[in-house]
């Protein structure tokens, strides 16, 4: 089963990586997904060169079922975020030893 990263691990790695304190490491990591958040919530997108973008859309109502009574429910439109990943990315993805190069 492949592990999980959390915001913790990714602190972790920046804190080692950049030699600065577990505490900065989270508050940049917090930082990096609010920007993030931010924009989104703004309705921009979000581009990060080889990894992928981030985009609202508009989702429409629709009618769905309760999956407990199979009763018919109102589902009301919403805005969802879309991810896109980058050439780069899909790329890593589809050959067998995963990324290669770069840094880890």
């Amino acid at each position: 089963m492949a592990n999980v990263v959390t915001r913790d691990v990714l602190a972790e790695k920046l804190a080692k990586r950049a030699e600065i304190t577990m505490s900065a490491a989270r508050d940049e990591v917090r930082w990096f997904f609010d920007t993030i958040s931010s924009a989104l919530e703004a309705g921009d997108e979000v581009r990060i060169h080889g990894f992928g973008s981030f985009k609202t859309a508009q989702r429409a109502a629709r009618m769905g079922r309760n999956p407990r009574t199979g009763e018919a429910v109102s589902v009301p439109a919403r805005r969802v975020v879309r991810f896109s990943a980058s050439t780069t990315l899909s790329g890593a993805l589809k050959s067998p030893r995963g990324r290669r190069g770069g840094r880890s």
